[in-house]
């Protein structure tokens, strides 16, 4: 889709209600209410430093769909937040990982810092929907599949606009991002197996599956960002990033 096709669905967005049961008190095991508190710090974040970045760089339609998927990544910390408060928790106000990932994004341009981004959104989606299939509480699940679809289309946005900044590089420009771009993926799925290891034992599920299933969804974005017309074409119906995990 083009800036202004993107823009009118964030706009749509927007607006759309993202109905939720909420139930009162949530009994939640603490390893789920940890890795909560972790994605739920990772999406907060008002993007100046990003939204500065694009507003000097480019149009003003593609700036104002960056202002409105920075809001829909709040939407998606505040949902998070209220599972928090329900589990008798607390959102968190500081962690490491996410100090790192701000931290080097922000000694980029807005493109690779998009990248970076991009890359969290990649490790995360996966992870997302493993809970989404494998937590009981039917309340954790609708708000985790409320935010995997709009993840499905922040991999589609992303994929439109940065496609056009590797059209302009050289391909050995393109293979040397690709090998970046791998070894920042492989850091931050081993960061987050790390991190929510408890959690994985606790659902008893395997982590070289996840490690898997996101390098699949790797491969994908990868072939989209470097134009593959096969994948273009798709887009074309369903501008959401279809994966199967």
């Amino acid at each position: 889709m083009g800036t202004m096709q993107w823009l009118k669905h964030f706009e749509a967005s927007a607006l759309r209600e993202r109905d939720v049961r909420w139930g009162g008190s949530l009994a939640l095991d603490p390893s789920l209410v940890a890795s909560l508190q972790t994605f739920q710090r990772g999406l907060t974040s008002p993007g100046v430093n990003l939204r500065t970045k694009v507003r000097r760089a480019c149009t003003p339609e593609y700036a104002r769909c960056i202002d409105l998927y920075v809001a829909e990544k709040a939407v998606h910390a505040d949902l998070l937040m209220r599972l928090l408060w329900d589990a008798g928790s607390e959102p968190s106000k500081r962690q490491w990982t996410d100090f790192l990932f701000r931290h080097v994004r922000r000694r980029f341009d807005w493109a690779r810092e998009l990248v970076v981004i991009l890359t969290v959104e990649m490790a995360s989606s996966p992870f997302f929907r493993i809970l989404a299939n494998n937590v009981d509480d039917p309340t954790v699940r609708r708000v985790l599949e409320l935010i995997l679809e709009d993840q499905a289309y922040h991999l589609g946005f992303h994929i439109d606009h940065l496609r056009e900044v590797m059209e302009g590089r050289t391909g050995l420009e393109r293979l040397a991002l690709q090998q970046l771009s791998g070894a920042l993926f492989a850091t931050t799925l081993s960061i987050v197996i790390a991190d929510h290891r408890e959690l994985f034992a606790a659902l008893g599920y395997d982590k070289l599956k996840y490690w898997t299933d996101a390098w699949n969804l790797f491969a994908q974005v990868q072939t989209g960002l470097n134009g593959s017309q096969h994948l273009a074409a798709v887009l074309g119906r369903d501008p959401r990033l279809k994966f199967a995990l």
